[in-house]
């Protein structure tokens, strides 16, 4: 019985939710990359942010390296 009262819950839960499905739409993105520039790191943030940028789904990407 316990259990069926729990399921009744959670439907009716689901059931009355007012939460919305929205998009955001992201322009710019900042990496920050743990190592120093020309390595690994910092060719992998880059090769995103690039890759992100021509594929139109950002405008622009900022890099920081922190070392």
């Amino acid at each position: 019985m316990k259990l069926v009262k729990v399921i009744a819950i959670a439907i009716a839960s689901v059931a009355l939710s007012t939460g919305s499905l929205t998009a955001v739409e992201i322009n710019k993105i900042h990496f920050l990359i743990p190592g120093g520039a020309g390595g690994g790191w910092d060719g992998t943030a880059r090769g995103t942010g690039e890759a992100l940028t021509k594929a139109g789904l950002i405008h622009s990407a900022t890099f920081e390296n922190m070392s």
